[in-house]
């Protein structure tokens, strides 16, 4: 059996394969497979996360709004 980077099979006393190690840097395919098998769950701030993505502002938005937000930051301490 050839060894592959990032995944170690752990083995019983008798030499059976028991557990399998996954690194996810190395191998972020196998937490789709999670997934599927359950044994992670989605938890409600990642659907929050990827929602807020979906409904948020390009870079170039954002920097405009940031820009306009410290400008009148500015000219009001400059006011005071």
């Amino acid at each position: 059996m050839t060894r592959i980077a990032g995944i170690q099979i752990e083995k019983d006393r008798k030499g059976r394969p028991a557990y399998a190690r996954f690194n996810l840097k190395k191998h972020p395919e196998a937490i789709e497979l999670l997934y599927k098998v359950g044994a992670i769950e989605e938890s409600e701030f990642d659907k929050e996360f990827e929602e807020g993505c979906k409904r948020g502002h390009t870079p170039k938005v954002f920097r405009e709004k940031v820009h306009i937000m410290l400008k009148r930051k500015f000219d009001e301490k400059n006011n005071l």
